[in-house]
């Protein structure tokens, strides 16, 4: 209860600064202009994620324009405004696909500042071509529908991915296998069940995804 005060809180102080002296900019409003800018798609050093990537990117991304790019690309380029990226980041216990906004971070002018907008966990630290590859239509597709939102939404911009969950309706699969069947087959009415451990630590991450829609219906750490 108290988060959510803080965060009513937060918002409230946001929009009066964004107001009243027009520096000061929500996540909402600085992700306005994310239709009209061109995502730039960052290849990894994996051909085979790289194929199925391009194949998925090309059939599933509608949101915005969209080009691919290497990582040499990206280096020279984050810092400019006109774009923003989808990049493969990672810690020292899993892999992310990364959502991010191009641009200074030390910009005077907010709405031009660089900041990373949202980041789905897909693999462990050192992807494997196992079930990242399975599942990354479904990660494409969560993406899409955060962004997507979180122009509409203040409080969905700023919880990120817990605030496009909702309630699981049908069984949820939690053996691997039958999870990954009842994706692939695009079963309705059911979820899978996405375990992704670390290969370092006794930590992982939970998700719950709709196998037809694939929208997110939970995600949680686990140490």
């Amino acid at each position: 209860m108290m988060k959510k005060y803080l965060l009513v809180a937060l918002l409230i102080i946001c929009n009066i600064a964004a107001y009243g002296e027009g520096k000061v900019y929500t996540r909402r409003a600085r992700l306005e202009d994310f239709p009209s800018r061109t995502t730039r798609i960052v290849l990894t050093g994996q051909e085979l994620f790289n194929v199925v990537l391009k194949e998925e990117i090309s059939s599933r991304w509608m949101v915005s324009p969209y080009e691919f790019c290497s990582v040499a690309d990206y280096t020279r380029d984050r810092y400019t405004d006109l774009y923003y990226f989808i990049r493969f980041t990672f810690d020292n216990d899993f892999t992310y696909m990364t959502l991010s906004k191009g641009g200074d971070p030390d910009n005077e002018n907010q709405l031009k500042q660089g900041f990373d907008v949202v980041s789905i966990p897909i693999a462990p630290a050192e992807m494997t071509g196992g079930d990242e590859l399975v599942y990354l239509p479904a990660y494409i597709d969560i993406m899409q529908e955060y962004i997507t939102r979180a122009m509409e939404s203040e409080k969905v911009a700023y919880r990120g991915l817990k605030g496009i969950c909702s309630k699981p309706i049908g069984p949820i699969y939690t053996d691997r296998q039958q999870a990954i069947s009842a994706f692939l087959a695009g079963d309705a009415f059911a979820n899978a069940k996405v375990v992704i451990t670390s290969s370092s630590s006794n930590k992982r991450i939970e998700m719950v995804i709709t196998t037809d829609t694939h929208e997110l219906r939970g995600i949680r750490r686990k140490n």
